[in-house]
């Protein structure tokens, strides 16, 4: 399941991370992502780099470098070498380089609180590795222009947040978020299900919060699912963040309601694949034989791509092609690297019914990405969100820091769901009143009629 992007004409070969002390001592530069690598002895420093800043945000020991990274591999001559993300699913490239940039003693000269420099490194960091300025219509240059003179070194931290926030706005990118000690700004846009309830708010003068109604709407529809179509067969396993049942004797339900935590350890996705091959043998030893399997992603928000595409593994009929990605590099991108699906020695056989909505999002979209060549796939629902890049950290000289989409993904066919969502082959509304007012799922009651059958129930 893992992708390969060659660093190198010659053959390259695999070692062991130990070599991260031993042979790969030096300064490295990754190609894409903006980061700057310092190995020596026993540590490392990594640096964020723009075209006019280089500054360090962590020093850690190679042991721990080990764990954000596997599978390395060196050029035979030393002066490359690649390694797969254990995050995700992207293999980054580094190469080497004589020395620390020149811009490590330069940005060390700038004061820490200075708003201009702040600003500027702001505005390259997305300049220089934000993937979608052409996809969302948005020119960067004129911003720049528009909003530079307002700033100053008297500029006070509200006006200089205020700025930044209606810099990114125009973006509509549910990735990009702004977090700074005081409070924190999220560019995404608001989905068409919020508009819809909040104007069932207004309009029934309930004075309820948006994320309250949303949730107690979900936990309603839940309940649904578990006393009227699953009739309370319902198990869990994945820190319960995995569940599944049947919804009579040829249809199974599996509800995957995260792509991270299922091992019940926040930041560890070695540990969350274990948890997810655990609980997916489970699943299909208990429903894995039925003809139709239900998999319902519809609140489910992301987590890590690796756990994403595990969990397809255990769907999909045959090794095919997921998707390929690549990330801003100068002004251009990296190679596409094409990250495939390979199945697990018995997986899943019967026909798929992916249920998905709005809130259906980043690592979760990629799971749908990863099954578009399932030859017995049906979507249900509404668009996904459209946040499918990774989040690329960055840190500003006065201590904030944010997130950005720094890659393009393209399924197999080559198509871009990235703002637009992947498209359901059927369309129902998430959480629509109909169904709430007869007490039922029509997404569900849409699999029941093209299968045929009923519920427990």
């Amino acid at each position: 399941m893992k992708s390969t992007q060659p660093i190198s004409n010659s053959p390259s070969v695999p070692v062991s991370t130990n070599l991260f002390s031993t042979n790969l001592q030096g300064v490295w530069r990754s190609q894409g992502y903006g980061n700057i690598l310092l190995i020596e002895n026993d540590w490392y420093t990594l640096f964020e780099e723009t075209s006019i800043s280089c500054r360090k945000v962590h020093v850690g020991s190679i042991e721990e470098l080990s764990h954000f990274y596997e599978d390395l591999v060196v050029s035979p001559g030393g002066q490359a070498f690649s390694a797969h993300r254990v995050t995700g699913v992207a293999r980054i490239s580094f190469r080497r380089l004589r020395a620390l940039p020149a811009s490590v003693a330069e940005s060390q000269r700038h004061a820490a609180k200075d708003p201009e420099y702040s600003f500027e490194v702001f505005w390259r960091t997305f300049h220089e590795h934000y993937a979608l300025f052409e996809l969302k219509g948005v020119a960067w240059d004129q911003a720049y222009h528009t909003y530079r003179p307002q700033i100053n070194a008297a500029t006070s931290r509200e006006t200089l947040f205020a700025t930044m926030a209606a810099m990114l706005r125009p973006l509509k990118d549910g990735h990009i978020r702004l977090h700074t000690p005081w409070g924190h700004y999220n560019a995404g846009a608001q989905p068409a299900l919020h508009q819809r309830l909040t104007q069932e708010l207004e309009g029934a003068n309930d004075d309820r919060e948006l994320t309250s109604y949303l949730g107690d709407l979900k936990e309603s529809l839940r309940e649904v699912i578990h006393e009227d179509y699953l009739a309370n067969g319902i198990r869990h396993g994945g820190n319960r963040l995995v569940e599944w049942g049947r919804l009579n004797k040829t249809i199974g339900y599996l509800n995957i309601r995260a792509m991270a935590g299922q091992s019940g350890k926040s930041g560890r996705p070695a540990n969350d694949l274990s948890a997810v091959d655990s609980v997916m043998e489970k699943v299909l030893a208990d429903i894995g034989r039925l003809p139709n399997l239900v998999v319902d992603l519809r609140n489910n928000g992301g987590g890590y791509d690796g756990v994403a595409l595990r969990l397809a593994a255990y769907l999909m009929d045959r090794k095919r092609l997921a998707f390929t990605k690549s990330a801003r590099h100068g002004n251009g991108f990296t190679g596409k690297q094409a990250v495939h699906v390979t199945p697990f020695s018995k997986p899943y056989r019967g026909n798929l019914f992916v249920l998905t909505s709005e809130l259906t999002a980043s690592a979760a979209e990629i799971f749908v990405l990863a099954l578009l060549q399932h030859p017995s796939l049906t979507l249900i629902g509404e668009p996904t969100q459209g946040i499918l890049s990774d989040t690329l950290e960055r840190h500003l000289p006065n201590g904030w820091h944010l997130t950005l989409s720094n890659e393009i993904y393209r399924a197999y066919d080559g198509e871009v769901y990235e703002d637009v969502g992947v498209p359901p082959h059927i369309r129902l509304n998430y959480l629509g009143r109909k169904g709430r007012e007869e007490g039922k799922d029509p997404m569900l009651e849409r699999v029941l009629k093209l299968v045929g059958g009923h519920t427990h129930a």
